[in-house]
């Protein structure tokens, strides 16, 4: 349900207006606060040069100092010269639910400020949101016609002195993946994380809502202040254009006092796109069932990638829904005739099978439609679409440097969307540019690349430990976690993967067979890859990670560490007057698992010491007898 209401009277909205030496008004400020009345956002329009700027205030203090909002098209240069026009105050209320995500029921609510401005008789809204986690904005341009977009002006100017950065150098060449972690370049990939040490704040700058209409920008960053850049590509693909009425992506800031729990847990990115497309809808509301989340077997990095059968086989006795086929699988097997049989042999078994697909086959539409309606017709239940990150006009050759966030390979995404709808088609992306909740608008999309995983033999734990700090705050990730030779952590490290990265499909790098015989079966087994709910327990970026999901009335607990620790786990969010079942498996050595099963409630606490590297995971049934 979602209610729109249009108010003088909302909160602590204002309009104020500052005079300068000369008592003449040189700033007008419109200002909105959260609904919970902790972040407030003042709106400067300033009259002497017609320019815009915001503001942004955490629980009094200022997180956000003055930073300007335009931006330079074809009907009009929205940086200066901008007339006031009218204000308008919107109440944004409504929840919505999805199949996969850190919660199944999500809570959109905001106040929303709407600007409109004018600038030689063009008119342009600036939309702001204040959000109990963070803030938003956007342009909104009314109309009808072509227009094209030459530069923007957007700028996020981070108050105070002493950061510290996490994030990714730019370009980052997401199919050869750059590590997540602390950064200190001019030029950086979005989003990046600070930590505001005087003013005891976290914030995750971003954007939300990425599309073909537009583009995924870069931070060029000046000391505190990160400014949005088009792609360093886009003057070779050639213009940014789109069609009147035009509105842009939201550029976001979430925002957690005192840790990082508010960015780990948010949702802001999923609130801040569009509502999911009708086409996937149940007259319910619900999403149709053939988006089915799950886990899923892969073959590219363990091998025997020739054995469909045995790789359903595998997937059945492990009881999850997916095997995944990665590069030529279809002339391995024998072509279209083999596929179908193993398609035919894996729905016996109620596994579906997902195959590998690459850009060159779906750069334009017709391509993409075929291509998709004959892995449809082989009784495929998705693609794994990857090279998102190679020029497609010049041979998909890999000179340029961030191709896969311009507005043609957007655009390619977009009728890959479109066609996934029209062939009930789940989706993978590699390759591809970075998340920005577009699985709210299409929740076939299940997860997606745009990380150093596991693909990469040698990365350093830090990486693992940025994640989710920074990479699955913005969407699915495609990590593929659990391989005993690669991965840089012990096996309770690699154990809890599953937990604490989220995904609508989790795709397991480790051959399956290893899987079936390794004890931490026990727990992998039956860890969900959808969420009801998801609670930031304690951790540091690049350094560990503590984390707590719920699916139905059992709740998991993950850790992740780089240095060794110990940690004191409060209970405090079961329910009370319950007993748990408690499973823990935590490290005994690099590659072996202490096991234990005990009784927990409510008001116990759980001690668990981590190796260097090392990890644990837990797995907390309510009423379950304790077994040995």
């Amino acid at each position: 349900m979602r209610t729109l209401h249009r108010s003088g009277r909302l909160f602590l909205a204002a309009i104020l207006i500052t005079f300068g030496a000369a008592g003449i008004s040189a700033a007008a400020e419109y200002s909105i606060v959260s609904p919970d009345g902790n972040i407030t956002v003042m709106v400067m329009h300033h009259q002497d040069d017609g320019t815009l700027s915001y503001r942004v205030e955490s629980r009094g203090r200022e997180i956000i100092s003055a930073s300007p909002v335009g931006i330079h098209t074809s009907r009009g240069d929205f940086r200066s010269g901008l007339t006031f026009v009218s204000r308008s105050l919107n109440t944004i209320d409504e929840t919505f639910t999805l199949p996969h995500g850190k919660v199944s029921t999500y809570q959109n609510h905001a106040i929303e400020q709407t600007l409109r401005l004018s600038r030689d008789g063009q008119a342009i809204d600036i939309l702001f949101r204040a959000y109990n986690d963070g803030v938003a904005f956007c342009f909104v341009i009314p109309g009808s016609g072509d227009i094209e977009f030459f530069e923007e002006n957007n700028v996020i100017r981070l108050a105070g002195r002493n950061f510290t950065y996490w994030g990714q150098q730019h370009p980052n060449r997401y199919g050869y993946e750059g590590s997540l972690g602390p950064v200190a370049s001019e030029r950086l990939s979005i989003p990046v994380l600070a930590h505001l040490k005087d003013r005891d704040h976290y914030v995750l700058m971003g954007q939300a809502a990425t599309y073909g209409h537009y583009i995924q920008p870069h931070f060029e960053r000046s000391e505190s202040a990160f400014y949005f850049r088009f792609p360093l590509d886009q003057s070779r693909v050639g213009p940014v254009r789109s069609t009147l009425p035009f509105q842009s992506p939201w550029r976001m800031i979430i925002i957690s006092p005192n840790t990082p729990a508010q960015i780990v847990e948010s949702c802001l990115v999923e609130n801040l796109n569009p509502s999911t497309d009708p086409r996937l809808l149940n007259p319910d509301g619900t999403v149709k069932s053939w988006v089915r989340p799950g886990r899923v077997m892969w073959d590219f990095i363990a091998g025997d990638r020739d054995k469909p059968t045995m790789w359903v086989d595998l997937a059945d006795e492990m009881g999850w829904e997916y095997y995944l086929a990665d590069a030529g699988f279809a002339n391995r097997w024998g072509g279209g005739q083999a596929v179908r049989e193993a398609t035919q042999y894996a729905a016996s078994k109620h596994v579906g099978i997902i195959g590998w697909a690459h850009t060159r086959d779906y750069d334009t539409y017709e391509k993409a439609a075929a291509n998709m309606r004959r892995y449809a017709e082989w009784g495929l239940k998705g693609a794994k679409i990857d090279f998102f990150d190679h020029n497609t006009l010049d041979e998909n050759s890999r000179e340029w440097r961030d191709y896969e966030d311009t507005q043609r390979s957007l655009q390619m995404r977009d009728w890959i969307f479109e066609l996934g709808i029209e062939n009930q088609f789940l989706l993978e992306l590699h390759g591809n540019t970075m998340p920005t909740g577009e699985r709210r608008r299409y929740p076939h999309l299940m997860t997606l690349e745009g990380v150093d995983g596991m693909e990469r033999r040698t990365k350093p734990a830090a990486n693992d430990l940025t994640i989710p700090y920074v990479r699955n705050v913005m969407g699915p990730v495609s990590y593929t976690v659990i391989h005993f030779d690669r991965s840089p952590g012990s096996h309770a490290y690699q154990m809890a993967m599953p937990i604490v990265y989220e995904a609508g499909m989790m795709i397991y790098a480790e051959h399956g067979q290893k899987l079936l015989d390794w004890p931490g079966r026990e727990m992998i087994q039956d860890v969900p890859s959808a969420w009801d709910e998801t609670r930031f327990i304690e951790g540091r970026p690049a350094e560990y990670i503590i984390i707590a999901r719920r699916k139905g009335q059992d709740w998991f607990i993950a850790g992740m560490t780089d240095q060794a620790r110990t940690t004191d786990i409060s209970l405090k969010f079961l329910s009370e007057g319950r007993d748990y079942a408690a499973l823990i498996f935590k490290d005994e050595t690099h590659t072996t698992m202490d096991r234990e099963i005990r009784t927990v409630k409510q008001t116990t606490t759980l001690s668990i010491s981590m190796r260097q590297r090392g990890g644990f995971a837990i797995r907390l049934s309510p009423d379950a007898p304790v077994a040995p």
